[in-house]
């Protein structure tokens, strides 16, 4: 028990205060035990001789790099203080990845429904649990982020740019379903991005899924910010 409770406070440092300690990582372990554990779905459908949609795997993989952002910017804050425009930057980063979260949801569009089929159910329970882990790092990465934004540019900056962060992701999420693009098509291509943009911008589809992504998230995000908040009152009582 001693040997655990030390490995458990085990610093990776180069500095004192350390930047990282394996604490500080239980979230990722947890949050990469969950990923993993989609891959046993893929595993259990290769048993019914269909074929595999990796695709799943790398939509999985690119919720993960908003949640790996919002962590280092978020440890990177807490270690050297306000760090405005470094936050500033990695925020924009974290943004333009950060619809790709909740867009595993709309890969539920993919199932093919007959009830007399295994393979339905089973499809039914890959696809949201996919979604499902997907989602929560898109919310873990949210409140990191969220966090180091009270951190650096106050509390009603921090509302403010959460507040416009949600419809944002959910128009970035209409882009990437039904224009098909992706994050990185920023550097590949920004002046047809920024075209699509501006005609989409009035859109009546992607106003409503905007919207409705910016409700559905905000929801989620008040009751994950609530359970997180609650649970380290009671601690430090």
């Amino acid at each position: 028990m001693k040997r655990l409770k030390s490995w458990w406070h085990y610093k990776i440092s180069v500095s004192d205060p350390p930047i990282i300690t394996l604490e500080g990582l239980y979230p990722l372990l947890l949050l990469g035990l969950l990923s993993l554990l989609a891959f046993l779905f893929h595993m259990i459908r290769i048993q019914f001789n269909e074929a595999v949609d990796f695709s799943l795997d790398w939509n999985l993989f690119l919720s993960w790099i908003p949640l790996l952002i919002a962590y280092i910017t978020s440890i990177l804050s807490k270690r050297f203080g306000p760090i405005p425009i470094l936050v500033g930057i990695l925020s924009v980063v974290w943004l333009a990845f950060f619809p790709n979260a909740p867009y595993m949801i709309t890969d539920l569009v993919h199932l093919t429904v007959d009830f007399e089929r295994n393979l339905t159910w089973h499809d039914i329970i890959m696809l949201f649990y996919y979604a499902q882990v997907s989602l929560i790092n898109g919310l873990v990465s949210l409140y990191w982020i969220h966090r180091t934004w009270q951190r650096t540019y106050g509390k009603t900056a921090g509302l403010t740019l959460l507040l416009i962060s949600l419809p944002l992701a959910g128009f970035g999420v209409y882009l990437g379903r039904i224009r098909r693009w992706n994050s990185w098509d920023i550097l590949h291509d920004p002046i047809e991005l920024l075209k699509n943009i501006l005609a989409s911008a009035l859109d009546r589809t992607a106003v409503l899924l905007s919207f409705e992504f910016a409700l559905m998230l905000g929801m989620l995000y008040l009751v994950l910010w609530l359970l997180l908040r609650f649970r380290i009152r009671n601690v430090r009582r």
